[in-house]
């Protein structure tokens, strides 16, 4: 019997995440002077308010749907899923309370100050980039030995995923263009295949378990 929510799960967290995304301009790059990113904080403080809350209300489904996966997992795998479901929300978190607090007294900003600040949270992308490995990795582990009924498409899929993903943590090393932390890579490559990977997390366990009984006993 097919459970849809797992699948609307993940496309209310996309939804949620492009509406914010997209509702602010493209800020500054890293090689920005601190006088630009001034201004791109005050030209649109409310904007990244109402972006921020967006992405804090999209930890909601993302969270449902991961605890709904992690229950098709079991041993190592299980755990290891766990801790980069963690990390991932941990990560994300931290990054809104950078852009978030940069705002509420955009008018005030220090141009030296904010271009510090901005420098630190564009590591974002480069660090969650393990925390996705850890969770394609496990959830891929998982699909390949068939725990839960897991499709083997979906061992695929994510080795893909996690080989990107792994990939991407040359942004760490990068200062400019495509490989710049917080750049292209991280926010336009690396992003768009994790919300491909979400929605066929969804697609795949929207089944259920196929051994819920031996799960419960557990």
């Amino acid at each position: 019997m097919k459970r849809w929510w797992p699948l609307l799960a993940a496309i209310v967290y996309v939804i949620a995440t492009f509406a914010a995304v997209f509702a602010l301009p493209k800020a500054p790059d890293v090689t920005a002077s601190g006088e630009a990113l001034v201004r791109y904080y005050r030209d649109h403080a409310d904007t990244l308010r109402k972006a921020t809350w967006l992405l804090t209300w999209a930890l909601v489904p993302f969270v449902i749907l991961m605890a709904h996966v992690r229950s098709f997992l079991s041993g190592l795998c299980r755990d290891v899923m766990l801790i980069g479901v963690t990390m991932f929300v941990a990560t994300g978190t931290v990054w809104t309370w950078f852009n978030a607090g940069l705002a509420l007294h955009a008018a005030t900003l220090d141009a030296h100050v904010t271009r510090t600040l901005v420098d630190i949270s564009v590591y974002f992308g480069p660090i969650l980039t393990v925390a996705d490995v850890l969770l394609a990795g496990a959830i891929g582990l998982a699909a390949w030995r068939g725990d839960g009924g897991l499709p083997r498409w979906l061992a695929y899929f994510s080795a893909v995923f996690a080989l990107e993903q792994a990939i991407e943590t040359i942004t760490i090393f990068g200062k400019s263009g495509f490989i710049a932390p917080g750049g292209d890579m991280n926010f336009q490559l690396g992003a768009g295949l994790l919300i491909v990977w979400l929605i066929a997390l969804g697609v795949a366990t929207s089944r259920g378990r196929a051994d819920t009984r031996t799960l419960a006993t557990a």
